[in-house]
């Protein structure tokens, strides 16, 4: 019960921001009726669980989005780089990245993480890794470091 209250409060959130409206008497109504149907149909489906709604990560989250905000920038700024800089290599490449979350949480940020990060591609998720396509060897070593798996784990918790 908890996780689906969860769910329909961060919905009324999202809804509230993303629409700015509170005095359409019918927008309320929509918005109200759109975020139980969705909430219902999730409890019915039964996905609305401590992996689909991990509150212990919700606070970890303050620390992880800033690091992923500015690992976009840099990766932002190295691809311009090399492609307003016909000096800098660009050596596409498919590389496999271990991975050892312990949480489909876990996992799925890490490998949208990946792919956020301009530059890089999850291409497919393994039991134990992950192809990535990178654009640059670079980016397959800084991936390989595993910084950002790290950061991950910490987010899951299990680090």
């Amino acid at each position: 019960m908890l996780y689906l209250l969860t769910l329909i409060i961060v919905q009324c959130v999202f809804w509230a921001l993303l629409s700015g409206q509170f005095h359409n008497t019918l927008l309320l109504s929509t918005g109200a009726a759109s975020i139980l149907f969705t909430a219902w149909l999730g409890q019915r489906m039964k996905i609305v669980d401590s992996d689909t709604m991990p509150h212990a990560s919700w606070f970890r989250l303050v620390v992880y989005i800033p690091y992923l905000l500015w690992e976009i920038i840099l990766a932002n700024w190295d691809v311009m780089k090399r492609v307003w800089a016909p000096d800098k290599p660009i050596d596409p490449q498919l590389v496999k990245v271990p991975y050892s979350t312990k949480t489909a949480f876990g996992t799925t940020t890490y490998a949208n993480s990946i792919t956020l990060t301009p530059g890089t591609v999850t291409v497919e998720v393994g039991n134990d890794d992950m192809t990535i396509h990178a654009l640059t060897p670079e980016a397959a070593d800084g991936l390989l470091e595993g910084t950002m798996e790290a950061k991950c784990k910490q987010l899951e918790g299990t680090a």
